[in-house]
């Protein structure tokens, strides 16, 4: 099998061309010029393929954050900017993979879901507490039930039917940014919002 990372990069892109269901186990050994019997000897089933194609996707994503959080200072910006990074390593164009996912693998996908929520709470929480050194964010709100509702926000806007219409990816992750700060910010950081409102919206 040729390099994991690769691998998996080429295998994450038919997987949203064709969709989870769809690409079978015979289309992936043929596309990469394998037997099924190499390619069950790295997978016992299909569900371990797709369940590492997710976490390797995430990581790769997670990975993005940690460059944007070395390079700014402010919490909120990392917040904005890791939105865009994100979206760029994961394609949210990606809906017959995840629509497919839901329906014929939702086990795989709950799974998923609850191993990146994990890293995804973590690394909200720390970006909070810098900014209530800085002055950002209040201390009075009830974080840890915030972050968990602007998770909810950012995996559900994907399969809710509420936004098939949406096209503007970009002004959507924005918004729910926005939705989540503006819950917790102070007259400090309230002010420094609106630039970077001003600057990415």
């Amino acid at each position: 099998m040729e390099n994991k990372k690769c691998f998996l990069d080429k295998l994450f892109t038919l997987l949203r061309t064709y969709g989870a269901k769809t690409l079978t186990m015979d289309d992936i050994a043929k596309e990469f010029s394998m037997s099924k019997k190499t390619l069950y000897k790295q997978y016992k089933n299909k569900e371990d393929l797709l369940y590492e194609v997710l976490e390797h996707i995430s990581q790769e994503a997670l990975a993005e954050v940690e460059k944007v959080r070395k390079e700014f200072a402010c919490p909120m910006e990392v917040l904005f900017i890791s939105g865009n990074r994100i979206d760029e390593v994961t394609c949210h164009e990606k809906n017959a993979f995840v629509f497919q996912l839901l329906k014929y693998y939702p086990e795989v996908f709950n799974a998923h879901q609850k191993s990146i929520s994990v890293k995804i709470i973590d690394i909200i929480k720390n970006n909070y507490g810098k900014g209530v050194e800085l002055g950002f964010f209040r201390k009075d709100v009830p974080i840890d039930l915030y972050i968990k509702f602007l998770t909810t926000l950012l995996f559900s806007v994907d399969v809710s039917p509420l936004f098939e219409e949406e096209k503007d990816k970009k002004s959507i992750s924005i918004a729910m940014k926005v939705f989540y700060l503006e819950a917790i910010v102070t007259e400090k950081g309230k002010k420094r919002l609106n630039e970077l409102k001003t600057k990415y919206e």
